[in-house]
């Protein structure tokens, strides 16, 4: 082949490069790539058996709530009960309290009477019995009725007004005791809201916890499974990216320009140009379709979950395109 063919073939080649470079650089640059998150069997391991310490410490807090919440429930109940109690202790003492005032407003009006009887017909009665005694005893025994009566109704006086100062004491005392067992029922009412607020976080927390850790096993299972249809032999694939692929021709000078890689490796088919933020460099992987490749180049659109695959024919270029795909870790 002569030299002037060559250079055509060279020119025609770089005219390749530049076409698709001015064609895939513009979707690659202007597409915002998602954001993902590197998925490895550890990490996802790692993150249920987080969940599952997360669950059982939430499990224990929610139980610790419900306890509370039983002991104020049952405190609030034992505290109505003692006002209702109270209630009809007070109701009873102010019935007993107004008979004891009726007796003694019935009673100072038979001792008014006795006493206005006594001023008008006492004087000349208490003579009559003395001078119609037989004798001194007789005499002796009137005087005696007549001043026990004015005792006895003296002392059935006191007695009335010491049971009603007593009842009312106590009703007095009962109310404050009535009061300060409302203030109580009250409090732990509020410490019972604030309780049962509480609970209902921690139930939403722990079903969040649960409903992400069901997640997690499901991704798990998946990707254990999506690796158990494609394992290559002689390979142990430990985890899973979801990743748009694109391709670039090795005879081109690759990404670099030059055909040297980021980490110094000549570009060649099993090299793919990765995000080191997403898979670190020198990462080995497995891509079905295309085989092993190690992360081992770089470029200024492969952001997040972009990949470049290096093909050793732009023929192969051509015909892989652009496509989603999945891409293993290898351990």
């Amino acid at each position: 082949m002569n030299t002037k063919l060559k250079n055509k073939i060279f020119y025609i080649k770089y005219l390749i490069v530049f076409f698709i470079i001015i064609t895939v650089l513009p979707i690659s640059f202007f597409s915002k790539p998602n954001n993902i998150e590197a998925i490895t069997l550890q990490e996802l391991a790692g993150n249920i058996s987080k969940l599952s310490a997360d669950e059982q410490n939430l499990l224990e807090e929610v139980v610790a709530a419900e306890t509370q919440i039983e002991q104020k429930t049952w405190e609030i109940d034992n505290y109505q009960e003692q006002l209702n109690t109270l209630e009809v202790a007070l109701k009873d003492l102010y019935v007993k309290t107004s008979e004891i005032q009726n007796n003694m407003e019935d009673i100072k009006a038979k001792i008014q009477k006795n006493a206005v009887k006594s001023y008008k017909y006492g004087n000349d009665s208490v003579a009559r019995l003395i001078i119609g005694a037989r004798n001194l005893n007789e005499i002796a025994t009137v005087i005696f009725i007549f001043r026990h009566m004015i005792r006895e109704n003296n002392s059935l006086i006191e007695d009335l007004k010491s049971d009603k100062k007593r009842y009312e004491m106590t009703y007095r005392q009962s109310e404050d005791t009535k009061s300060k067992i409302s203030i109580l029922r009250e409090n732990i009412i509020k410490e019972k809201d604030t309780l049962v607020a509480y609970l209902k976080e921690k139930q939403e927390m722990l079903a969040k916890v649960k409903s992400d850790k069901s997640q997690f096993a499901t991704v798990l299972a998946q990707i254990r499974e999506r690796i158990r249809q494609i394992q290559p032999p002689g390979l142990v694939l430990a985890g899973e990216w979801d990743m748009v692929a694109t391709a670039y021709f090795s005879g081109g000078g690759g990404l670099s320009g030059n055909g040297i890689t980021a980490i110094g490796l000549r570009a060649k088919k099993g090299i793919v140009a990765v995000d080191p933020k997403v898979i670190p460099l020198g990462t080995k992987l497995y891509i079905p379709g295309y085989g092993e490749a190690l992360a081992a180049d770089t470029g200024g659109w492969v952001k997040g979950n972009r990949i470049d695959l290096v093909f050793d024919s732009l023929e192969d270029c051509y015909r892989y395109g652009r496509r989603k795909i999945k891409v293993y870790l290898v351990q």
